[in-house]
């Protein structure tokens, strides 16, 4: 292979880390890195359960390719260690991050701006089931604002349950909301290099709700690509969803999650700075109905580190 790609320099993928998602962030890096290696890159796995800011300078890396899911990649943490460390990375910057971390900032950068996402309430001890049934319907669904992959999120159906799913999540310390419960399909966009890749619209009908069990490990879950959605209908869905993700300037690579509405707007249920990058991921997924084959796609998001 003739192929060089001296220009990035020795690159690190982190991945693994202490976060609840340290799973899949394992098999999102070990793709990624069996990837870039294919492409010719000079690349190592660092598993950022070490001292890897250290090692990353004593062994002068120039980049980063982040692959970690959840609190520890996600969060801002990272990047702005890597920023003040001077070390180019992939993906969206520390305040990006951090806010599209945080699902009730998220929300309200949203609604400031004239998009939509499920209705919602802020809960304490003193919130009762009756006042948010009340407030958003029944069933309806409880969730911590900064954990990742669905975890923590339960549909409520009764007081009982209330009750002691409320403690668990307690137990995050985290804000907890309660929001709107759609019954329909979820839909999905991805981001890549400034333009939104073919929507996927995914069916879980076999679960509750798109949960961590149906993201990572069933083979259950329907993932449609193309989505199915009338072409018209799709492109103005890409236009709002590129407004969202220049609103919260996320660089390189991203996703996005909704449902959609009567009209069919988007109803925004989350951002992602760093999406899973394993075999049920969605990314890849709308990037192959792109034309872009996994490895080409991991050298991609690889050069956004440059800009």
């Amino acid at each position: 292979m003739s192929m060089s790609n001296n220009e990035f320099g020795k690159v690190a993928v982190l991945y693994g880390g202490n976060s609840s998602e340290r799973e899949i962030s394992l098999i999102s890096g070990e793709a990624v890195y069996k990837a870039l290696k294919i492409k010719g890159i000079d690349v190592y796995l660092i598993d950022t359960k070490q001292p890897f800011i250290k090692r990353l300078l004593d062994e002068k890396f120039n980049n980063v390719w982040i692959a970690l899911h959840g609190a520890d990649g996600e969060d801002g943490k990272i990047q702005s260690l890597l920023e003040l460390s001077d070390i180019q990375f992939t993906g969206s910057q520390t305040l990006s991050c951090s806010l599209t971390m945080n699902k009730l900032f998220t929300k309200k950068v949203l609604i400031a701006n004239n998009h939509q996402t499920p209705d919602f309430l802020i809960l304490d001890e003193t919130t009762t089931f009756l006042e948010i049934s009340k407030t958003l319907g029944s069933p309806f669904i409880i969730k911590p604002c900064s954990q990742g992959s669905s975890l923590g999120i339960f549909i409520i159906k009764d007081e009982d349950q209330y009750n002691e799913k409320y403690l668990d999540i307690h137990q995050l310390n985290d804000w907890i909301i309660a929001e709107k419960y759609f019954n329909g399909p979820e839909y999905t966009a991805a981001y890549l290099i400034d333009k939104v890749l073919p929507l996927v619209k995914i069916d879980a009908s076999n679960e509750e709700f798109y949960n961590y069990e149906a993201k990572y490990f069933s083979d259950e879950t329907n993932y449609i690509c193309p989505s199915e959605l009338d072409k018209d209908v799709e492109e103005s869905i890409k236009e709002e969803c590129l407004s969202i993700f220049e609103l919260f300037n996320i660089r390189g690579w991203g996703r996005m999650d909704f449902f959609l509405n009567d009209d069919n707007r988007p109803v925004i249920l989350e951002i992602n700075t760093v999406p899973g990058m394993t075999t049920h991921s969605l990314v890849p997924m709308a990037a192959r109905e792109e034309g872009v084959d996994f490895d080409s796609l991991c050298l991609e998001i690889l050069k956004t580190s440059l800009d």
